[in-house]
């Protein structure tokens, strides 16, 4: 049996234990724990590609560049924003082995231990901060900091919060940028105090972030971490280039129980076998739209980060990484590079300020907010209810954080996803809804008034602004410009969750605590986040982001990976 199977034939003739729909994030870290029993064989499909030794890919300082390639990126756009001046906007998704671990910023970060503890408040038993950082902790190795880490403060990782032998690799940035430390001098000199480690459970104050990048200088993902080491498992099988178009389930039983996956390959269909079960680790679509082609759907409750961004001319003498445009600064580059040093070898996007509303809103409205908040939470359905009025206790209350870039983290009203058509090659149609609720464009205007009015007027790191370049003046001069402004020039984070949320049924949730979709008996769901449609007539386990029931106010890597290792324990147990 060979590790990659470049003909679907293959796989098709081979009978699995268990299928794993997805080589992303969450799917391979399935794969790799499931085949940990040799007696178990093992199928991956995957839709993109396997390019494991792209430099666009492995070189951390490199991040991003690939994003909008149609050969790593389903580079996704949303249908016309209604209330964003119907703008359609940018939503990236992975598409190669690895998923979208491939292809972000490297930034791995971790929620507060009360918004891990909300999702077993929410009925999902088993599910809180404990338990997370047990699995959070399995999934990383966490290396010691560099001597110009030590420089900036940052000190080795205390292991009661941190792992030391998992797959995937972090450490703190080995290049800093030179606004790293006056951003955080100045956030202490507003409030804002400075957080030594973000991810013991409290993320609030001015934090340095945790890259993953391996001892080498090299992107650390799931394809590098999970799959490269056991990709000469004679049990575990990957297919690539190929997408499932539909879970097959037996017909007289009830509930219902999966025998295999119908999959397509270069325009043929195929389909495989799983005598235990299909794990989902791909995306999913809405209930009504994929009811009124004929597929059958539990839920939809996606949720995602929003953000504006603002450009400020800086004290010309401090070199960032525009200057890699310069063909001598890249070469100096390439060369620190070759011994680990200098901005391609550590993710870009290190220093973070995650604030509390109060940062940015006066008392008086505050309680505004909580009251209008309030009665969008009474209105909404019983679930959804229940979420909202947490995410309210969290964005009110001082102890947990919104970022600074703006970025908005909790909104009062969640976005959609849905299906265009029952094909399932065909693009989807997503919707975030951005703005619906128009308190979270009054929110997130107050947020992007502070970066404009305090953090950049406020020394240190005022002093190296000579000016900002957008918003113009006349425009920040104005609420209602700078309304139009974030409506003109708002994006998505990359962190969309919860489309197939975990939850009692009662209140809306597709998956139960051990991730079987309701209604059936062997189809999980693992993971939280959508990459590309998949059309089902039904699953059984789901084991991605879309079964996180709520935002967090933290990247969705390090989450996804904690989720997919639970899950897989889970699995085996039974």
């Amino acid at each position: 049996m060979t590790t990659v199977t470049t003909t679907p034939e293959g796989f098709a003739s081979t009978e699995f234990d268990y299928i794993v729909v997805g080589g992303g994030t969450a799917g391979l870290v399935i794969a790799a724990r499931l085949s940990e029993d040799p007696s178990k064989v093992v199928g991956v499909i995957e839709a993109g590609n396997w390019d494991p030794d792209v430099n666009a890919i492995n070189i951390p300082g490199l991040g991003g560049s690939i994003l909008g390639n149609p050969r790593y990126d389903w580079a996704f756009m949303s249908v016309p924003q209604k209330y964003a001046n119907n703008r359609p906007v940018f939503q990236p998704r992975g598409k190669a082995v690895g998923g979208s671990s491939m292809l972000n910023l490297l930034g791995y970060s971790r929620a507060a231990a009360r918004e891990y503890d909300a999702i077993e408040a929410l009925g999902n038993p088993g599910w809180n901060w404990s338990e997370f950082l047990k699995y959070l902790k399995k999934t990383e190795t966490t290396l010691l900091p560099s001597e110009l880490a030590k420089e900036h403060g940052l000190v080795a990782a205390d292991a009661t919060y941190h792992g030391d032998a998992g797959p995937i690799i972090k450490q703190y940035p080995t290049w800093f940028n030179p606004l790293h430390k006056p951003f955080l001098e100045t956030l202490e000199k507003i409030g804002i105090p400075k957080n030594a480690d973000p991810d013991s459970g409290v993320n609030m104050g001015g934090v340095t972030s945790y890259m993953t990048v391996d001892s080498d200088a090299t992107r650390s993902y799931s394809a590098s971490g999970y799959y490269l080491p056991i990709a000469g498992r004679q049990n575990l099988v990957l297919l690539t280039n190929s997408k499932v178009a539909k879970i097959i389930f037996r017909e007289d039983t009830s509930p219902l129980r999966v025998i295999g996956v119908e999959f397509i390959n270069v325009d043929k269909r195929y389909s495989a076998t799983a005598r235990k079960e299909v794990v989902l680790a791909a995306g999913i679509g809405n209930k009504d739209i994929l009811s009124k082609h004929g597929i059958k759907v539990l839920l939809d409750l996606p949720n995602d980060h929003v953000y504006v961004y603002s450009v400020y001319e800086i004290d010309p003498s401090i070199e960032t990484v525009d200057d890699a445009l310069v063909p001598e600064v890249m070469a100096r580059q390439q060369e620190l590079y070759k011994v680990h040093r200098g901005y391609l070898s550590s993710g870009l996007a290190a220093v973070f300020g995650y604030l509390p509303a109060r940062a940015f809103a006066t008392e008086a409205q505050l309680a505004e907010w909580k009251q209008r908040a309030l009665a969008i939470a009474k209105e909404a359905p019983h679930g959804l209810r229940k979420q909202l009025e947490i995410q309210i206790d969290w964005f009110l209350n001082p102890e947990s954080a919104e970022s600074e870039r703006p970025l908005f983290l909790y909104g009062c009203f969640p976005p959609a996803s849905f299906v265009s058509a029952a094909d399932p090659t065909a693009a989807p149609a997503i919707d975030p809804n951005y703005f619906s609720n128009p308190l979270d464009l009054e929110m997130l205007l107050n947020a992007f008034k502070f970066t404009l009015d305090k953090l950049y007027k406020t020394s240190p790191f005022g002093d190296v602004v000579r000016k900002i370049v957008t918003p113009r003046p006349e425009v920040a001069a104005s609420d209602a410009a700078l309304e139009e402004y974030i409506k003109d020039n708002c994006g998505c984070v990359y962190h969309p969750l919860g489309t197939a949320s975990m939850l009692p049924q009662e209140d809306g949730g597709v998956v139960d605590p051990e991730l079987k979709v309701y209604g059936t008996v062997n189809v999980r769901v693992v993971r939280p986040i959508i990459r590309r449609r998949l059309h089902v007539a039904d699953w059984e386990r789901q084991v991605d982001a879309s079964v996180i029931p709520l935002e967090l106010s933290a990247h969705t890597q390090a989450t996804v990976y904690a989720t997919a290792e639970k899950a897989a324990d889970i699995i085996k147990g039974q």
